[in-house]
């Protein structure tokens, strides 16, 4: 305890004030010891000051003061808070001051030894204590209690607070934190009663090198003392440093978001169910969702699903869904009769660290849209708890048929694939309904508010959401990129082909073909853009064959599964060996053709004459099906007079040398 008056000594930092003097009932005044400078203070500002620790209380009239929150000076008794007094602790305090306040009434001084057994004996009688204090203890625990300044805490245990010196000897110790440090401080380290018997082969060892009997301590001990690490240090030494964090992590003032839009968290997650697809009715697997959530109201701002995981495209396409007005996309369902007013670009979006979120594509797109990114602790999603909460329940919503479960040991396997029944449309429009319309209204069971309510405070209360101006930039900065050469037939990809006049007249200008960056969007084939080396700008090339409709609103996945489903068909039919039984027919067809043409070869001459084509093969092939074969035509020498008389040049024979 201490009083603002006269003695009293103050350090702020490495300097020391004293009490100087006191202005009126409120102002005080203390002077600097090194140079004389006077600060005044109101009472009021001095001690709060003093109770968060800027300024010390180092003494007043020589003697040291303590504050609760101040540490003890070496050689003082501990004081314990009230809070921490059991109620033996309380009884006892209570006792002992009943006696010397008693004493203290009576006159009674450390010195009076009479005058402390009379007090005792007749506070004794009026608290009817069948075993009071003596003289001397009463007279002990007077001066105790006035050196402590009339501290009644004095009064508690001590033994709580005593300290022991240990029984161990220093050799014993530093073995103990040497077995602990190298076998159970390690990554799947060795359990406690293991290290105890380490403990104890290591002692051995030192024994016989000094010559000297070294007690071995107990497994009590060792625990003792594997006990006084820090859990944390011990766990994330044991297990990783990623199982410390989540098993001691903390929440403290948590994002501080103060208005919607100043937050967006963005994550991915797979869906536990398997789809078919809408034109053909197969099973294509589970879908991959991404979704962007406003993390002060909770409120699900837009999604994207596809079927190629993760990906720059698919986070480009969530950020697109979630700044545009939902009006269009709504009334394009009109089973869905809610609204959805999310809009507007983020100020600022929170993304883990995967590798699509590192890439220089969304970087990018983030600087298009003039938005921060803050990447996420890794291994610590409870930083982003709003879109990790978000992505437990997408998945707790959806239908049965077709569900994914987690396997469980004794139970019996349901394969998703054969029993999808949600087409992938179905799907979409389902994912909607729930981010429009279920998950706004759920009531947050520690604030009870909804996001909804928040939101649409949020609209009425926050500057207006804004817009980027251009989306064509946007559509080309989330599209999936590659290289591809191109020249006189387009570009090709995935078996499909691209090309347009103004891409050929480029390459006629340049008179070369040339190599670039393409960039497409996996959930519409229809076209592509590529960039113009030249001219250093991007060029819209629509899809041609096999067909310009055949890529309208096609995905790449969708593509790919029909492609294989085609493939499945034709294995079906064998039409592998059809095809090479059908080539061993036609070679066949040949070698029969040479032999017969070999039999029947006679003078080229007479072969001009025939006027032979493919259409008198076929009709002579029909009449002999009726007729028997004519033979073939027999030479005579008129037929060389005539050649003569018809052809304008000199005739010549096969067996000639042709010069």
């Amino acid at each position: 305890m201490f009083t603002f008056s006269n003695g009293l000594v103050l350090r702020r930092g490495e300097r020391t004030l004293e009490f100087h003097r006191r202005l009126g009932p409120e102002k005080i005044q203390f002077a600097y010891q090194d140079d004389g400078e006077i600060n005044t203070y109101t009472e009021s500002n001095l001690y709060a000051k003093i109770l968060n620790g800027e300024i010390k209380v180092v003494h007043q009239n020589g003697k040291p003061v303590l504050l609760p929150n101040q540490v003890q000076p070496d050689g003082a008794e501990a004081q314990p808070y009230s809070v921490t007094l059991t109620p033996d602790d309380e009884g006892r305090i209570s006792r002992c001051m009943r006696y010397v306040r008693d004493a203290l009434q009576a006159g009674a001084t450390t010195g009076s030894l009479k005058k402390c057994e009379k007090s005792s004996r007749e506070t004794s009688e009026r608290i009817k204590d069948e075993s009071p204090p003596s003289g001397r203890t009463l007279k002990s625990w007077l001066g105790k209690f006035l050196r402590s300044g009339g501290n009644p805490f004095v009064f508690a245990d001590r033994r709580a607070y005593v300290q022991r010196s240990k029984r161990i000897s220093d050799v014993v110790e530093e073995a103990i934190k040497y077995c602990v440090e190298k076998y159970y401080l390690q990554r799947h380290g060795i359990s406690m009663r293991a290290t105890h018997q380490r403990v104890k082969e290591h002692l051995k060892s030192l024994a016989r090198m000094r010559g000297e009997v070294i007690p071995t301590p107990s497994l009590k001990t060792i625990e003792r003392r594997i006990d006084g690490v820090n859990f944390y240090i011990r766990d994330m030494r044991r297990y990783g440093k990623a199982y410390a964090q989540k098993k001691w992590r903390y929440s403290l003032a948590g994002d501080q978001s103060t208005r919607i839009l100043e937050r967006v968290e963005i994550d991915h997650t797979c869906l536990d169910i398997w789809v078919l697809d809408p034109r053909s009715g197969v099973p294509i697997g589970r879908p991959w969702i991404t979704v962007a959530i406003d993390r002060y109201s909770g409120y699900i701002l837009g999604l994207h699903v596809s079927f190629y995981g993760p990906s720059v495209g698919s986070v480009a396409q969530t950020i697109r869904n979630a700044l545009m007005p939902k009006d269009d996309l709504l009334s394009a369902l009109p089973s869905i009769q809610v609204m959805w007013t999310a809009k507007g670009v983020a100020e600022l979006y929170v993304v883990d660290n995967g590798l699509e979120f590192h890439a220089a594509a969304f970087r990018n797109l983030a600087w298009y849209l003039r938005a921060d990114l803050l990447y996420n602790k890794v291994r610590q999603p409870w930083l982003k708890a709003g879109i990790e909460r978000a992505m437990l329940e997408v998945n707790r919503m959806l239908p049965l048929q077709g569900k994914v479960y987690f396997p469980v040991k004794n139970m019996e396997v349901i394969d998703p694939k054969k029993t999808a029944a949600i087409l992938f449309d179905d799907l979409c429009e389902g994912l909607v309904q729930w981010a429009a319309d279920q998950f706004p209204r759920q009531i947050h069971p520690k604030t009870l508010i909804r996001p909804i309510d928040l939101w649409e405070e949020g609209l009425q209360s926050s500057p207006l959401p804004m817009f980027p101006v251009n989306l064509d930039e946007f559509e080309i900065q989330s599209g999936v990129a590659m290289h591809r050469t191109v020249a006189g037939d387009g570009i090709f990809f995935n078996y499909l082909r691209y090309n347009s006049v103004e891409l050929q007249d480029y390459c006629r200008r340049f008179n070369r073909k040339f190599r670039s960056e393409v960039r497409f969007n996996p959930d519409n084939l229809e076209k592509l853009h590529i960039l113009l080396p030249e001219e250093k700008r991007w060029l819209q090339v629509p899809l041609t064959r096999p067909t310009a409709d055949y890529g309208r609103g096609l995905s790449l996945i969708q593509h790919q599964i029909y492609r294989k489903e085609a493939g499945s068909k034709l294995t079906a039919l064998n039409a592998e060996e059809e095809l090479y039984q059908a080539q061993l027919r036609t070679n066949a067809r040949w070698g029969e053709a040479i032999a017969r043409g070999v039999k029947v070869r006679k003078d080229a001459d007479l072969i001009r004459i025939q006027a032979l084509t493919s259409a008198s093969v076929v009709k002579e092939k029909l009449n002999s099906a009726v007729t028997p074969e004519a033979p073939p035509p027999q030479e005579q020498s008129k037929h060389h007079k005539m050649i003569e008389k018809l052809m304008p040049f000199d005739s010549f024979s096969l067996d000639e040398e042709i010069l």
